[in-house]
């Protein structure tokens, strides 16, 4: 019995710590109330000290892609059309295309160090239909470990990334989001419908916990869609977007990896036309916290949750 109580006591050190630690964090000379949490969150915006804003890029003239770096393998064919910027969009057209275990697609991308925000607006398209004919044909964000290699030095199963994207997985011809979190080139996806049309993507970072948000056209709303915890992917990301289409033409060659990296897919038939109005990167202002809960009503600091709920639907 004493063992239980000092065990229990323990627990109730534990968590009181927790809590103290996470107010000291963001303690201020004056207690927070609500309205000045509220504001606090709603300044992001006109942050002048956030060092990510500079990398945010609204695709208005072909310079606007200064800045940016291509994924591009040396002795590997490109998973893409050379993307381009047209009235006020990046436009992305893949070839038969995918990323799965040690497939890869195509990726443009900033150099990120730390935690982050990254929001896109974004409208997936078929080439010739409201909605992509070709099963997994998307796009979105997509954050990747670094690596550096060519055609003769690659080595499977040291992939490592996630992304969020939208279009049609499957069955094909159905507006579906795409999450999928690959780790040591094991890679677990799922599936849930999406809205056609415009609409905004986010991807938030706070340590090893990764935030999926998704917000209509014509809506004030962010919804939470999905999370990874991902504490082995370092401090340093590749962030930015993708976009690949049409599996059916990359399942014949599936598992040769090196082949269809190499080469392609035997057969194009690629049915994906993605448009990027803007990519917008800022930091977030709520410090990294052992919780991924965001519901305040089963939180053990409920401050905390709200706070962070508030922080993810910045601007």
């Amino acid at each position: 019995m004493k063992k239980r109580k000092l065990f229990l006591a323990m627990g109730s050190v534990l968590v009181a710590s927790l809590i103290v630690v996470f107010n000291s964090a963001i303690a201020t000379t004056e207690p927070v109330t609500n309205n000045q949490m509220t504001d606090r969150v709603n300044n992001i915006a006109t942050n002048t000290t956030d060092d990510l804003r500079s990398l945010s890029t609204r695709f208005d003239r072909p310079e606007s892609l200064q800045g940016w770096q291509e994924l591009q393998v040396e002795g590997w064919v490109p998973k893409w059309e050379t993307p381009t910027v047209e009235n006020g969009s990046l436009v992305l057209q893949p070839k038969s295309s995918g990323w799965f275990e040690d497939n890869q697609a195509g990726h443009l991308y900033r150099e990120v160090t730390g935690d982050f925000i990254v929001t896109t607006r974004i409208r997936v398209e078929g080439t010739q239909t409201p909605i992509p004919q070709r099963s997994f044909s998307l796009a979105g964000l997509f954050i990747r470990e670094p690596r550096t290699f060519t055609k003769a030095s690659w080595t499977p199963n040291n992939e490592n990334w996630l992304f969020f994207s939208v279009g049609t997985a499957f069955p094909a011809g159905s507006s579906q989001f795409e999450m999928k979190s690959t780790s040591n080139s094991l890679s677990t996806l799922k599936i849930a419908d999406a809205p056609e049309g415009w609409m905004r993507l986010r991807v938030a970072r706070s340590g090893e916990l990764f935030t999926l948000l998704y917000q209509e056209e014509n809506s004030d709303e962010w919804k939470v869609l999905e999370q990874f915890i991902r504490p082995d992917l370092p401090e340093t990301l590749n962030v930015g977007i993708t976009a690949y289409a049409d599996w059916d033409s990359i399942a014949p060659d599936y598992p040769n990896y090196q082949k269809y990296n190499e080469n392609g897919a035997s057969t194009q038939n690629a049915d994906l036309v993605a448009y990027v109005e803007s990519i917008d990167f800022r930091r977030p202002i709520t410090p990294r916290f052992p919780l991924a809960t965001l519901d305040s009503r089963v939180s053990f600091d409920p401050k905390l949750s709200e706070e962070r709920m508030k922080d993810l639907m910045a601007d």
